[in-house]
């Protein structure tokens, strides 16, 4: 009597997705890759967003996926596939290529605000990256932002505070003025040197690239 060793085969299946809207993406690159980061194969995700990886996928074995679209974030995934024959499962999500996760919180990634010394006023230059913000929320209704303004040390704690909070709210109105709905905007506060990212604080001496990291404005995501 014979006996035949079953082999063992995986398929991979799963979908591009706008991890903000949920909604699938088409046209990505999708490229699966050995514990070695070779190559295994590519494809490009169909129009509902899906995508499989049918042939040479061996049980027990890691892989990376990876998913990549313009104006997105490339995203990995690593698993691991199941001992048994199957097909193994694999969502995997884009974020905007203007959105970053930081710190536990979803934040629009622009350019920094500049504002003229002392004044609160919307410069062309700042205009042309608050657009970037304009254009996100109209792409994506849903989205609910606060805005958080920051200064470096320089200058008396009071006087920043209300500088900071002048510009936040400047902000706020720009954004506004380009047709975007007020209750879109949570709030708009500005902070002074309050919440300093490094140690550039009162009567320290700091190069000015150290202060200018704490001259920020952040467009924080809190719904979606």
């Amino acid at each position: 009597m014979y006996s035949f060793e079953r082999s063992c085969t995986q398929a991979i299946e799963g979908y591009v997705f706008d991890a903000i809207s949920n909604n699938k993406i088409a046209g990505a690159i999708v490229t699966l890759k050995n514990n070695e980061n070779q190559k295994v194969d590519e494809i490009v995700s169909k129009i509902d967003g899906k995508f499989e990886f049918g042939e040479n996928i061996n049980c027990n074995t890691p892989y990376t996926i990876e998913a990549a679209k313009d104006n997105f974030t490339t995203s990995t995934k690593a698993i691991i596939t199941p001992e048994n024959s199957g097909i193994t499962q694999v969502p995997i999500g884009l974020d905007p290529s203007l959105i970053e996760r930081k710190d536990g919180l979803l934040k629009i990634k622009i350019g920094i605000i500049f504002f003229d010394l002392d004044k609160s006023v919307i410069r062309y230059d700042a205009a042309i990256e608050l657009n970037k913000v304009v254009l996100l929320m109209s792409q994506y209704p849903s989205v609910v932002i606060k805005i958080e303004s920051h200064t470096d040390s320089r200058a008396k704690d009071q006087y920043n505070l209300e500088l900071s909070d002048r510009r936040a709210k400047a902000t706020r109105d720009y954004i506004i003025s380009q047709g975007i709905a007020p209750e879109r905007i949570e709030s708009a506060i500005g902070y002074g040197e309050t919440q300093l990212i490094n140690n550039c604080s009162n009567g320290v001496p700091c190069t000015e690239a150290q202060h200018q990291m704490n001259r920020r404005s952040e467009f924080i995501i809190t719904k979606m």
